[in-house]
């Protein structure tokens, strides 16, 4: 005869009609909570960390093209200040509307522009990785403020020469610039 142990692992477990409708009850109720906790995850993630632009001009050109989809960094300004060469977006004076451009001078530093070149503090600012074209006009002795910072776009030669226009409050910086999400064959982090 067999024992009851031997019966027992022989026997596999087997759950009643009554327990196999609470198990798939609690399975369901599973995907679900998994389902919404995701998407809350998700929904703060975009509203409190990241916003996406698409670009629609060729100003941040061949860095930034039209038609990229940009995330930004919103918290990373209050983690590190922004700094030279950091592509950044920026409402518009009136608060309407968002702009991209590349930092080239930071608070307390005099810019001038001559014949189309960027002068930090009287030195050539070296732009070659990223800036094509030149600026068409030029800007003597400008010194931005503190709390501010003088933007441009990559494609200079459509660029407006206005220091006014150009020097930006940090306060409407709106993030930093922090992955291309689209097209996919130019996904990058920047």
């Amino acid at each position: 005869m067999e024992s009851k142990e031997n019966i027992a692992k022989e026997m596999p477990l087997r759950r009643t009609a009554g327990k196999q409708k609470e198990y798939r009850t609690l399975r369901m109720y599973t995907w679900v909570f998994t389902l919404l906790a995701s998407l809350a995850v998700v929904a703060a993630f975009f509203t409190l960390w990241l916003f996406g632009v698409q670009v629609r001009d060729v100003g941040m050109a061949p860095s930034v093209m039209p038609g990229d989809v940009i995330l930004f960094d919103r918290l990373a300004k209050h983690v590190k200040a922004p700094d030279r060469g950091d592509v950044v977006a920026y409402s518009g004076m009136t608060g309407a509307g968002t702009y991209i451009g590349r930092i080239v001078a930071l608070p307390g530093e005099k810019v001038d522009v001559y014949e189309g070149r960027v002068y930090i503090g009287g030195l050539l600012l070296d732009e070659r990785g990223y800036a094509s074209g030149a600026l068409s006009g030029e800007i003597t002795a400008h010194t931005v403020p503190e709390g501010h910072y003088f933007i441009l776009p990559d494609d200079r030669t459509h660029a407006l020469v206005d220091a006014d226009k150009l020097t930006v409050e940090a306060s409407r910086i709106r993030g930093r610039a922090f992955l291309r999400v689209s097209p996919l064959d130019r996904l990058g982090i920047f």
